[in-house]
């Protein structure tokens, strides 16, 4: 019998359901999907391009993405939880009178808490069946979406159901339906027949602030706001020290505080202007606004701020995930870089360091004596082979030239006599247009040049022409966007400038071409002199700051081939104690190889984190945007139920449908819309700072285009909800207000 009225409550009851089923529904589905990624590998590990699948390391994509979504599945689960307890509390509160009624028919506190369980239990079963067929077809659509990412095409598609998620899904909203249950269960058995009777009736109590407080408060929140976005501009979001704590506790303060004011703020702006407020049922309007806002700022602050996460993590996630895939074909041209970093050998870096750093001057002398020691053993190695890292490795490994078909050199030197800082001075421009720290000591460090002969010999490798210049002419080199104007100014034809005692002209030429294998472009303004700078340099006894050794291999395995060079030349200098327990099979020393890259490796860890970056920005932002959504959208429908019997004096009084079809979209679309606008402005802060400080210094255009799709999936999201809440609170005002309505 009890079933039975379960079942009929149900059917009869879908509309106050509407919501609870459709969040529930919706929350399923994504957690299902998100979780079904892991066990999708299999479609692309049958297929020929299935090395994209693993990162350099050798571990799978699928594995750290499964082990990341089952991190942030957990804070996923909670928050849907708490939505899902909340919108059923619409549903328990909209019904209290029928189930008063129940219990003046004779039926027991138990039995209505079994109903409601029945009705629950039901109602959860349908969306989750809806929600996982739902999450199935997402779940494909995103195998889709990870192959076009990764680059593998799918040959032998077929479809595919996560057992494994399917249980997930299945064991976390049985315990979130037990809580709900539970909740519903004490709830009734707590209320008494009296309240459940007159549920409908009683009308929350609508208190207005005194406007002008609310004004002083309303100023006074939007300058906390404004030395919120003044903080966050010290730091630009680069470190999240003091500035950012004092940024984020004044944003959080300055937000509460805006909407707590706004209400009364906005009632003793629009009272003033006569035209507005007695026309057709502004008044009306307004004071239902007034009272919502005044009753719920609190929930308004929350979902403001979870809006402006969602923005931040939608937008940046997508951006984050081109900023480190676009640029992969420019930054590997070769299939490996072997790089030496012997900048590290210079002790006069070493003399302006306290002594205290070293625990004394004894150590601190010790620590010079055996880095001269060093330097000096290197450079007799380097001298002895004529500069070149090829011959030096050649002469350890025997076979090198079976397993390597090409290689090019590039030696980067720091001027001696002309600084970074100098050379953007003396151009007009500052550090950190160029992208660079204005703080950072690289700045007052020489300018940074390579030779013509070595620069030509990288561009032959990477199957490009070579570039002519005339005696003491020089070109540009920049491959980082932020700094192009900058580039172009210093390569302007005719300018002159002097490196090293030589005097150089630009000869117009400002090219884009990378002299090593790198996740993202990094040559800023980097200048390409005629050989005899070098030579020069070389004659002085100095070393270049960095030597790369670009090659490309004969394997077509280009990450293993590395491996196994790498592990022939560790034959010949053998890795310390500490290094082998790393897994490192030679000595990383100042030269001839410090570390190395291949392009297989590169591109396979920047699609992986291409993946995660994109992934854990849908799953986040998604759950994050439905959850703000849906509570919006289940205060509009709590306060529409509630405002049944002034609609239905509106149309006693003789207010047409249009009128007060045209207050209630006010009202929605202001509630709407208020949060989305606060949100936005913090976003647009944050994501200028972010798009100044980082996304912009590689790829613009690209970035721009995936903030504004980023931003253009949460419209598109809130906006959905905002049409339905409007649709389903449109027919409860029609359905409450009376015949009189209808006309």
């Amino acid at each position: 019998m009890l079933m039975k009225l379960a079942l009929r409550n149900v059917r009869r009851s879908m509309r106050d359901y509407a919501v609870y089923f459709v969040t529930l529904t919706l929350g399923v589905a994504v957690f299902y999907a998100f979780n079904a990624i892991e066990d999708s590998r299999v479609l692309f590990e049958a297929q020929e391009g299935a090395a994209n699948v693993f990162l350099a390391s050798g571990a799978s994509i699928f594995d750290i993405l499964a082990q990341v979504m089952t991190y942030f599945s957990v804070v996923v689960a909670v928050v849907l939880g708490l939505l899902v307890l909340y919108a059923n509390r619409f549903v328990v509160r909209a019904r209290k009178k029928e189930f008063g009624t129940y219990l003046l028919l004779g039926m027991s506190p138990r039995q209505v808490s079994s109903v409601v369980l029945m009705e629950t239990l039901i109602v959860g079963v349908i969306a989750l069946v809806v929600g996982l067929g739902l999450g199935f077809l997402i779940s494909q659509a995103i195998a889709f979406a990870t192959a076009g990412l990764i680059g593998v095409a799918i040959s032998d598609y077929h479809l595919l159901f996560s057992v494994r998620s399917a249980q997930l899904t299945l064991g976390c909203f049985a315990l979130i339906f037990v809580v709900v249950a539970l909740f519903n269960a004490v709830q009734i058995s707590r209320c008494k027949l009296v309240s459940l009777l007159s549920a409908n009736s009683r009308s929350e109590r609508m208190p207005v602030h005194n406007p002008i407080v609310c004004l002083v408060v309303f100023v006074l929140s939007c300058l906390v706001l404004a030395k919120a976005y003044s903080e966050l501009n010290i730091d630009g979001l680069v470190f999240f020290g003091e500035h950012f704590r004092i940024a984020t506790a004044l944003m959080l303060i300055g937000t509460l505080s805006l909407f707590w004011s706004a209400a009364g703020f906005f009632i003793l702006l629009i009272q003033r202007l006569r035209g507005v407020y007695f026309k057709g049922l502004a008044m009306f309007t307004m004071r239902q606004i007034a009272a919502k806002v005044n009753t719920a700022f609190v929930s308004l602050w929350a979902v403001s701020t979870l809006l402006f996460l969602s923005i931040v993590v939608f937008s940046t996630g997508f951006s984050l995930a081109s900023l480190f895939s676009d640029q992969l074909e420019e930054n590997t041209q070769f299939d490996a870089s072997i790089r030496a970093s012997l900048m590290s050998l210079d002790v006069s870096e070493m003399e302006a360091v306290p002594a205290d750093q070293y625990g004394g001057e004894e150590e601190k002398a010790a620590a010079i004596r055996e880095s001269e020691a060093q330097r000096n053993e290197i450079h007799s190695l380097w001298q002895a082979n004529g500069g070149s890292t090829a011959a030096y490795m050649k002469s350890l490994i025997p076979d090198w030239d079976e397993r390597v078909t090409g290689s090019a050199q590039v030696d980067t030197w720091l001027a001696n006599d002309l600084t970074e800082r100098q050379l953007v001075d003396a151009c007009g421009f500052t550090l950190a247009q160029i992208g660079s720290d204005e703080d950072s000591s690289m700045a007052d460090e020489g300018v940074q040049y390579v030779s013509l002969s070595q620069f030509n010999a990288a561009r032959q490798l990477a199957d490009e022409k070579p570039i002519e210049l005339a005696a003491g002419e020089y070109l540009v080199d920049n491959t980082v966007d932020k700094s192009v104007d900058y580039a172009k100014t210093l390569g302007q034809k005719g300018r002159t400038i002097t490196v090293d005692g030589h005097e150089l002209t630009a000869s117009g030429q400002v090219v884009s071409q990378s002299l090593q294998v790198s996740s993202m472009s990094c040559l800023i303004a980097v200048l390409v002199v005629p050989d005899e700078l070098a030579a020069d340099r070389l004659a002085a006894g100095d070393l270049p700051s960095i030597s790369e050794l670009n090659v490309n291999l004969a394997s077509d395995s280009k990450e293993q081939a590395m491996k196994d060079l790498m592990a022939e030349y560790g034959k010949a200098a053998p890795p310390s104690e500490e290094l082998a327990k790393m897994g490192r099979t030679y000595d990383s020393g100042a030269w001839p190889v410090s570390y190395y890259d291949t392009s297989e490796g590169i591109i396979a860890d920047s699609m992986g984190l291409k993946l995660l970056l994109v992934y854990l920005a849908l799953y986040i932002g998604f759950v994050f945007l439905v959850t703000t959504a849906a509570v919006l959208s289940v205060q509009q429908l709590s306060e529409v139920a509630d405002s049944i019997p002034r609609y239905r004096l509106l149309a006693q009084l003789g207010c047409d449908r249009d009128m007060v079809l045209r207050s209630l979209r006010t009202q929605i679309g202001v509630y709407f819309v208020a949060p989305l606008l606060v949100a936005g402005c913090h976003s647009g802060c944050v994501i200028s700072l972010l798009y100044k400080n980082l996304l912009s210094l590689w790829g613009a255009g690209a970035v721009t285009g995936m903030l504004a799709v980023g931003i253009a999936l949460v419209v598109a999201v809130y906006a959905i909800y905002l049409i339905s809440t409007y649709l389903v609170a449109r027919s409860a005002v029609i359905a409450g207000a009376g015949k009189k309505l209808l006309a």
